[in-house]
């Protein structure tokens, strides 16, 4: 009977494990979403084309998404303060808005920027201070000053 027991235990532990790791490994087809955690990743044809889930919120926030994917080599060099690090494991700034960008054009979109109103603003203000002239260096001084007291742990990203 403990055999028994134990197999049953061993083959749901099994079963437990599996779920969990298709579901971190599976990105959804082109024009469906799919629940990430907290979030809704969404992946669109490329990176002209927005999510369908940004069709109900402020133009603000949609416009701010294409300007992200714009500031892809900035935004990787900027951290994000909201605690994304724990929650989504996210390493940057640029993930709160892009889940991925594949190699054949196809863009996973992120859920979590939109909601969350310290990676919009951290967002705005480094594609603005990067349009204002300010170097990479420089907005992430800023950025990280701004940031070093009342806000959670940065994620790891690497300097630019």
């Amino acid at each position: 009977m403990k055999k028994l027991t134990f197999i049953v235990i061993c083959f749901s532990l099994m079963l437990v494990l599996a779920a969990c790791g298709n579901e971190e490994s599976q990105i959804p087809d082109v024009g469906e979403q799919q629940e990430h955690g907290f979030d809704i990743i969404e992946t669109t044809a490329d990176a002209a084309e927005m999510p369908a889930f940004l069709d109900e919120t402020h133009e603000d926030i949609a416009e701010l998404y294409e300007e992200v994917v714009k500031h892809q080599d900035l935004l990787e060099h900027i951290p994000c303060y909201c605690g994304c690090y724990e929650s989504a494991n996210h390493r940057d700034v640029y993930e709160c808005f892009v889940h991925q960008f594949n190699e054949d054009g196809t863009v996973v979109w992120d859920t979590h920027g939109m909601s969350c109103g310290v990676c919009l603003e951290i967002a705005r203000d480094a594609i603005q201070m990067k349009q204002a002239g300010l170097s990479a260096e420089d907005i992430r001084t800023a950025i990280d000053a701004h940031y070093a007291d009342g806000y959670p742990e940065a994620t790891p990203t690497p300097h630019p």
